[in-house]
């Protein structure tokens, strides 16, 4: 586990605590973001004792402590993947088969500048998913 999560998770008064761990290695483990029943079922798997509701706490903890970033896909759950060590990206899903593609570009650059001298807001974050048909769907 990197020093920068540890160090993140101390700044916010939580300990990395086995379970964390674990949650943090299947997130870190996926390419692509994954929900929590997932989390779950592969916790499960590895024989680590967590209810669904405890995954759930410590996923919103982890995203508190800007560790873990949520992805919406319109699929009516919410995904998780894991903030460090990666660059910041969107998706792409499929609508026939839901396959989840990375987009490894930002194209709000500069419509976030733009917001920011509209409104005076100090811009954080922002998220752009985007839906469509695979080729093997199409």
């Amino acid at each position: 586990m990197a020093d920068s999560i540890v160090d993140s998770l101390k700044a916010g008064g939580k300990k990395l605590t086995k379970p964390r761990q674990a949650i943090l290695a299947i997130l870190e483990s996926n390419a692509l973001p994954v929900t929590a029943a997932e989390v779950h079922a592969r916790l499960k798997k590895a024989h680590v004792h967590m209810d669904l509701a405890t995954v759930y706490r410590n996923l919103t903890m982890l995203q508190e402590l800007g560790l873990v970033d949520p992805v919406g896909l319109r699929e009516g759950q919410m995904r998780y993947e894991v903030r460090h060590g990666r660059e910041h990206h969107h998706h792409i899903q499929c609508r026939g088969c839901g396959r989840i593609v990375d987009l490894m570009l930002c194209p709000i650059k500069k419509l976030t500048e733009l917001v920011e001298a509209q409104t005076k807001f100090a811009v954080e974050g922002h998220s752009l998913e985007f839906f469509g048909w695979c080729p093997q769907c199409r």
